[in-house]
Order: C-alpha cells, then structure tokens, then sequence
C-alpha cells in the first residue's frame, strides 16, 4: 500500500508568506489604476453631459395632423359604400352614395317651375312693349283730337263773334232805318196835304195845272222814299232775324266745341292715367323676374343637393371610423366616417418641452426626430411656433395656485414641429404615433416671421 504523506499546516503557510515591502507595492499599483480608470470616466461622464446639456431632447412627443369627419349634405338612405376603415382614398373620389332619386325628382319639379317662370315672364315683356306702344299712341291719339278740338273751339269763338258783329251792325242798320221812318212819314203826308191842296186849288182854275203836277211829284216822290224806307226795314228785320239766328247757332256750335273740348280734355287725362299701365306691367315683369331668378335658385339648389347625393373625399388620406352602413338613414351633417390626411402639409410633431428647455428654444431651430414606429429612422423637422401656454393652462380644471397648499410641479409647453421633407415617408407617419426628437439650438434652419 502507498504511503500517505502528512504535511503540517504550519510549514504550509510559511511557505506561502509574501514579503511586507512586495504587497505593498502591489497596492498602490492598483490604486493608482483604479484613480485613472475613475478620471478617464469622469472625463467621459462630463463630455456625454455637455453634448446631452447642449441638445434639447424629450421623449414627450407625437405626431398630430388634421383628421377630418366626413358628413352628408343631405338626409337619405345609403344605397352604395365605396371606402372601408384602412383605405387610401384619393381627394374626388367617391365615399358614398345617398338614394338620389328623390332629389332627382325635386330637380325635375324645379325645372318645371322655372320654365314655367320663363315663359311667364317672357308674356310679361311682351305685354309690357306693347302696352307702352298702346298707350303711347293713345295718349298722342288724345292730345291730337284734344288740339283739333281746341282749334275748332277758337275757330267756333271767332265764328260766333263775327255772327255777333254782323248781327249788331244789322241791327244798328235796322234802328237808324226805323229812325229815319218817322221823318219820312211826316214828309209824305205834308207832301199829300200839300198835293190835295193844290190838286183842289188846280181843279177850281186858282193855280195853274203845273203847280199841282209839282206837289203831285213831290207826294209821290216822298210816297216812294216812304215806301222804300220800309221796305228796306222789312228787309232788315228780316236780316237781323237771319243773323239772330246765325249768332244763335255759332253759340251753340261753341258750347259744343267747348263740351268737345272738355271731353279730349277727360280722354288726354285718361290716355294719360294709361301712361301708367306700362309702369304696372313692368312691375309685374320685374316681380316675375324676380320670381325667375328664385326659380332658377331653387332649380340650382335641388342640383346641388342631387349632386351631394354622392359624398365625395374632399382630400387623399386615410378612411377611418366608418360608421355607416347599406340602407342606413343618413341626416344631414351627421358624421359616418373620418380621413386623416397623410401629406406633410397635415401631419406635423407636437413636442411637450419643459419650461427650463423653453430659454434657448426658438422658431426655425433644426429638430431631429425619431418615430418609436420606424426604427432607425431620423427625419428633419424645424420648429414652427410655440404655444401660447402650458398644457395645465388649457385643461378642463386649470390650476389655482392661490388656494390650499402649493406644491411646484414643472409645466411643459406644447412646441409644433415642421417636417421639411416634402412627402411622408413610405406613408408611414400617422397621427398618434409617439416620438423622441432633439433640438439643436446652434443649427436655424427658418428665419422666424414677425410675432413669433
């Protein structure tokens, strides 16, 4: 059998025994590695610090944009769908189809109306041309015979006062005659009393027959002058009668010519009230006008609501929360369904800064953002504006610090952040998505505009 050897414990660990002045040595070796070791990852702390201090960063962000509710103009049932959730539609494109054949049938009951309207007043402009043409010349008509009667009245009143004067000299004539018919008598009668006297004288030889021839003459002579004189009153009376009854008849000729006149006078006034008629009918023509032109507003307003019948992407985007369903009724502005716009005109980041972030924070600052959904991914954005106060300030229940105890709590400031790519990447960048983004406040991209 083998021998086994025993060795004491003692001589084991004086054997293993390190000289003093060697370990030693060894210890401030380490200690000395240790402090530069600790120096070179300070120095590496602090450069992180500084490039992490220089930058602003926040993990408070994400990605907003414009989502727009999509409603009906008009109340129907649905009778067509042509987008789903999830769809990329395009602006123009259909959505939605209303039953449109009432509303086809309001356009037709329009149109009818407004044709009416036009045929209706195309009478009115024809009554209104000829009424004005009518009345025109009958008002002319009136204020013709209206001076024709006037000039015949002027004409009566000449008429009857040459039939006075005649009448009047006439009968002048016939006074200066009877006056002269007394004087005349006297001289035939002395002339006969003359006459018999010497006519008795002759026949007893007292005078000679010649003297009684004389005063026979002389009788006779005064007999006929007596005689003619009466004749010639017969003659005149009989004149002064006829131009009595001249003067007469021109009177009455110009109290008819006046009654004449008087009536054109009544007709003029009456042509002239018709001058009026025009001015009714075109009143009537611009009420119809009128109606025309509300017709054809209506008739334009029924093709419109035919035409919103067919609901239509008023933008590209992304449909969302489609509510509507085939045969549903749908009432006018009531939502069914939602597009999110994914241009960058409508997508921008909102970013929750700390106010201590806030003093070297500016409009048009280069910003870095990373989208939690596309990783490995950075995209360049520059700040826009800021908002005009905290989120605390535009809460439903606003802090008020003047009551109860005050603890201080570091408000965020909501910034909105620009892409300057011009075209959404891949699509990708929806609203709602969180992000991480980093401001360099050394690098201006936009000059800010004046306010901001």
């Amino acid at each position: 059998m083998g021998q086994i050897s025993v060795v004491n414990p003692a001589e084991k660990q004086s054997s293993t025994v390190i000289p003093a002045h060697t370990a030693g040595g060894l210890l401030l070796q380490v200690v000395r590695y240790a402090i530069a070791i600790a120096a070179l990852i300070g120095a590496g702390i602090a450069v992180v610090l500084w490039w992490v201090a220089r930058d602003i960063s926040t993990e408070n962000a994400y990605v907003v944009g414009n989502v727009t509710p999509i409603s009906a103009e008009v109340t129907g049932n649905v009778v067509a769908l042509f987008a789903d959730d999830n769809m990329l539609v395009k602006a123009g494109e259909p959505l939605l189809q209303i039953d449109p054949v009432p509303y086809q049938l309001s356009v037709e009951e329009a149109r009818a109306d407004y044709r009416k309207a036009l045929k209706e007043l195309e009478a009115a402009a024809i009554t209104v041309r000829l009424t004005d043409q009518d009345r025109k010349s009958g008002f002319d008509s009136a204020q013709a015979r209206m001076r024709e009667q006037e000039e015949g009245l002027k004409a009566s009143e000449l008429e009857a006062s040459a039939r006075e004067s005649i009448h009047n000299k006439e009968k002048e004539t016939l006074l200066a005659s009877r006056a002269e018919e007394p004087g005349l008598i006297a001289l035939e009668r002395n002339a006969r009393d003359y006459f018999e006297r010497y006519d008795s004288l002759a026949k007893s030889g007292d005078i000679p027959i010649q003297d009684r021839d004389n005063k026979e003459a002389t009788w006779k002579d005064a007999l006929a002058r007596l005689n003619n004189l009466k004749s010639r009153i017969a003659a005149l009376e009989s004149q002064v009668m006829a131009s009595d009854l001249d003067r007469r008849q021109a009177l009455v000729r110009v109290e008819k010519q006046k009654r004449a006149v008087s009536d054109s006078q009544a007709m003029v006034g009456r042509a002239q009230a018709g001058l009026l008629q025009p001015d009714i009918a075109e009143a009537d023509r611009s009420a119809l006008q009128r109606r025309v032109d509300l017709s054809r507003a209506k008739l334009q307003q029924a093709r419109l609501r035919l035409a919103n019948t067919l609901v239509r992407a008023p933008m590209a985007g992304i449909v969302s929360k489609r509510t509507a369903q085939l045969g549903q009724t749908l009432t006018s502005g009531q939502p069914f369904l939602s597009i999110t716009p994914l241009d960058l005109d409508n997508v921008w980041v909102v970013a929750n800064l700390r106010e201590d972030q806030l003093a070297r924070t500016k409009v048009g600052q280069q910003v870095m953002v990373t989208v939690d959904a596309i990783p490995g991914m950075e995209f360049a954005c520059w700040v826009e504006s800021l908002s005009g106060g905290t989120g605390a300030a535009f809460s439903l229940f606003p802090p008020d610090n003047a009551t109860g105890n005050f603890t201080r709590i570091v408000q965020r400031l909501p910034v909105r952040l620009r892409f300057q790519a011009k075209e959404n990447y891949q699509d990708r960048i929806r609203p709602g998505m969180s992000c991480k983004i980093k401001i360099d406040p050394d690098v201006t991209v936009r000059e800010a505009s004046v306010g901001q």
